[in-house]
């Protein structure tokens, strides 16, 4: 079993990703078929697989770790005072300078850090249209702050940097298309970020490098 989870964790981690993509756009689009799962549900069980992925992660690093000599110091050792730290996270070096303190860090940074970063951005964004909505009601109908968190989550650190960019892009796309049609152009932009989504998942980390942000964003 163990070496199964070597071998094929990612593609498990993306295969959970499309379900609960694919769970998340059926509630959206056809809500009479999923209408007894709340958005709040939802929301919970994003946060959930991102922390259970940095659980299993850790997991299998340390399996992959003790099995070697060097590996199984690396476990035990505190982290060596020489490793610095950004200056914002200074204040939680005593929390590895015990037994496990290098593993714990290494853990921390490799598979919790970039979910910490992510969930700092999700509540920013959450904030910033919770305090909008309140003076545009009228743009926003009940639901599309946690369709706006959801799309957040599942595209992830890297994806959520581009998420916005490019659901301005296909919604302007989306707009020309219905003018030229003569057809309404009204965006609803909960639902454009949503269906961003995949693009943004796929394709996040090659636009930053393309733009030369991946080495500063990179967690």
């Amino acid at each position: 079993m163990t070496n199964f989870f070597f071998s094929y964790f990612n593609i498990i981690v993306l295969a959970v990703w499309i379900i609960f993509f694919t769970v998340v756009a059926l509630r959206v689009l056809r809500p009479e078929l999923l209408k007894k799962i709340s958005y709040r549900c939802l929301i919970t069980s994003a946060i959930s697989i991102h922390l259970l992925y940095g659980v299993f992660a850790t997991w299998l690093q340390y399996i992959a770790f003790s099995g070697s000599s060097v590996g199984q110091v690396l476990v035990n050792i505190a982290l060596p005072k020489e490793v610095p730290f950004a200056w914002f996270v200074e204040w939680t070096r005593p929390m590895f300078e015990g037994a496990h303190g290098y593993f714990a860090f290494y853990a921390f940074q490799h598979f919790f850090l970039i979910t910490v970063a992510l969930l700092a951005l999700v509540g920013l964004v959450t904030l910033f249209f919770s305090v909008y909505a309140k003076y545009r009601p009228a743009l926003f109908e009940e639901g599309d702050i946690a369709i706006i968190a959801l799309a957040f989550l599942i595209s992830g650190w890297y994806g959520s940097l581009v998420l916005i960019p490019l659901a301005g892009v296909f919604a302007a796309l989306y707009v020309i298309i219905r003018i030229v049609l003569k057809k309404s152009n009204k965006v609803n932009l909960p639902v454009a970020l949503l269906l961003t989504v995949p693009v943004a998942f796929v394709f996040a980390i090659p636009i930053l490098s393309l733009l030369s942000l991946y080495p500063l964003l990179k967690l």
